[in-house]
């Protein structure tokens, strides 16, 4: 006789129940997808130049008009609340004190992967979609492009694009707003 094994998912607040009790250390980089707790890679050099020039380009975006978060929880589900690298956020006067972002507040959406790029493209991009987020950027480091992903649908993106280098691209909320792919991607 065979028997079929369940999964125990989590919710986002026995996630942070968990938390806050001590079952992570500081250290552990871990996000809730889909009800299950995932341990994020290791942010190699790289990533990390990449996320620091998207933050300081996205800098220039008025606070008033657009936040710019790096590596902070978004909750798009009650089971799912991963940890993008880059979000332009709506400007909410307390800068989020109160609550993580919901999908209505996220702008823009932006993974950088090198190591995570099939997990990020085949799992969270559909999540985002799913959570109706109108712009992701999978800015891929082992290929050296960015992946737009625009126009949501039920489980991925009607519109896709692939900018490699030499190309320039603009967020959806601020079209007069101009990233090179070429200073991004050094």
């Amino acid at each position: 006789m065979s028997v079929k094994m369940q999964r125990r998912l989590f919710t986002v607040q026995e996630y942070h129940l968990m938390a806050e009790a001590g079952v992570f250390s500081p250290d552990d980089r871990v996000e809730l997808i889909e009800g299950e707790i995932i341990v994020m890679a290791a942010i190699g050099t790289r990533h990390a130049s990449c996320v620091k020039r998207l933050v300081r380009r996205f800098s220039a975006i008025p606070e008033e008009i657009a936040i710019v978060g790096a590596q902070d929880p978004i909750q798009l589900t009650e089971r799912t609340q991963p940890q993008p690298d880059v979000v332009l956020l709506q400007f909410r006067a307390d800068y989020y004190a109160t609550a993580h972002p919901m999908p209505d507040e996220v702008l823009l959406l932006v993974e950088v992967s090198d190591s995570t790029v099939d997990f990020d493209r085949d799992v969270k991009v559909p999540n985002y979609a799913r959570s109706g987020i109108q712009e992701v950027w999978l800015w891929d480091l082992e290929e050296n492009c960015v992946e737009v992903y625009r126009e949501p649908t039920a489980n991925s993106y009607s519109f896709m694009q692939k900018l490699e280098r030499g190309a320039i691209i603009s967020p959806l909320a601020f079209p007069e707003f101009e990233v090179s792919i070429d200073a991004i991607l050094v």
